[in-house]
């Protein structure tokens, strides 16, 4: 999982809030929240019961994620059909996303996406309460899904292209909600800001459309990458007569290249149990747990590697190297520069450990940061599953 595209989703989620139509029906939101906790003054200034508002507008937003959670499940239940067609679903919808932002930056003009969804449910809103505000958010979330179309539909085709990717829609819609949250919380002050600055949605569509032909120029060149890599392991396929066993076994015998440029076999170490790490420069929690691992190494009967790909969503070897530099790991790092091992362990989420026993069988593996003593449990599983 990316987490810089998660916070570019997170940010997607937010300018959704001030899309052409949201931001200008906020007011009516909340004067449907308020119900009969607002108030007129003789001047006709409406003001706002916070708190009252506060927690119908909490169940306004529980209605509104309950539309984004069962899109995420949808798209968890598909991801195995998903799976062999992530590359063209990358490519493709990279192209539609391009055609999106193009579009909200006003270069081109997509009718169905000026469109919402107007469902005919009457919920007699002039007498609030908690379980209108939950359909009231869920209703009206359906209806704006056309007109936010273009940035949740990035969240969606990110999930389609991704395995675990459902995180995508459920970031986009803690974006989404949060500003009306906080809407809730100082409704007046909101409100008040709203109607003196109803001309930042131009802007904040602009800025949507650069977000959204970056985010597709990203999906182009990653489903271009997988191929490529693809086609590099086609074109150097498995030798039958040095490995006879399995995969396994061929990247036990695979001549890899430390940080140094050295040759490294996995099966130089036969005999010894073997962990490694499969980590990435751009990882917070591959960062967090080094130290760990590598206290795990030095009290442990285990060898131990860290691996890292250029191909793995990395900018470049110069990324890794910068890594290397500033977190300077004692143990050795496999440097995979066709992303093989990547490729045939199915490296989706970062970091994962696997491990290796003594007669060079891939026998099992974590995926997520580990504590010291995390690593422990899984080496003596991993030794009872020998037993």
């Amino acid at each position: 999982m990316n987490y810089t595209l998660l916070s570019g989703i997170f940010l997607e989620g937010i300018l959704s809030f001030f899309s052409p139509c949201v931001l200008p029906l906020i007011p009516l939101y909340m004067s449907y929240l308020a119900g009969d906790h607002k108030h007129s003054d003789e001047e006709g200034n409406i003001t706002y019961d916070n708190k009252k508002v506060f927690l119908t507008t909490l169940f306004f937003v529980m209605g509104i994620s309950l539309t984004f959670l069962l899109l995420a499940m949808s798209i968890s239940a598909i991801s195995v059909f998903l799976d062999r067609y992530r590359e063209a679903i990358s490519i493709i919808g990279g192209t539609l996303l391009i055609l999106f932002g193009l579009h909200e930056c006003d270069l081109i003009h997509i009718d169905l996406l000026n469109k919402e969804l107007k469902p005919k449910i009457d919920l007699k809103l002039q007498e609030m309460n908690y379980l209108k505000a939950f359909l009231l958010g869920f209703v009206f979330s359906l209806g704006w899904s056309p007109c936010i179309g273009p940035m949740l539909a990035n969240a969606i085709l990110l999930a389609a292209s991704d395995e675990g990717g459902y995180l995508y829609i459920i970031v986009y819609a803690l974006g989404l909600v949060i500003p009306f949250l906080i809407t809730g919380l100082f409704t007046n002050k909101v409100l008040s800001f709203i109607q003196k600055n109803r001309k930042i949605m131009n802007t904040v569509m602009k800025i949507a459309g650069i977000v959204l032909i970056c985010f597709g120029l990203y999906m182009i060149s990653d489903g271009i990458r997988k191929i490529d890599q693809a086609k590099t392991l086609s074109e150097n396929p498995i030798n039958e007569e040095e490995d006879k066993q399995d995969i396994g076994s061929y990247l036990y015998h695979y001549e890899f290249k430390d940080k140094d440029g050295n040759v490294l076999r996995l099966s130089d170490y036969e005999g010894n149990y073997i962990m490694i790490n499969f980590t990435a420069s751009w990882c917070t929690y591959c960062k967090m747990e080094i130290p760990d691992f590598q206290e795990f190494a030095n009290e442990n009967d285990v060898k131990c590697f860290f691996i890292m790909s250029p191909l793995n969503e990395e900018k470049g070897r110069e990324d890794i190297d910068k890594f290397l530099e500033e977190y300077d790991p004692s143990l050795p790092v496999i440097i995979d520069e066709e992303g093989i091992m990547f490729y045939y362990c199915g490296i989706n989420s970062y970091p994962t450990t696997y491990v290796i026993d003594p007669q060079g069988h891939f026998v099992c593996y974590a995926n997520g940061a580990m504590s010291k003593e995390g690593f422990e449990g899984l080496l003596d599983y991993s030794k009872q599953l020998d037993e």
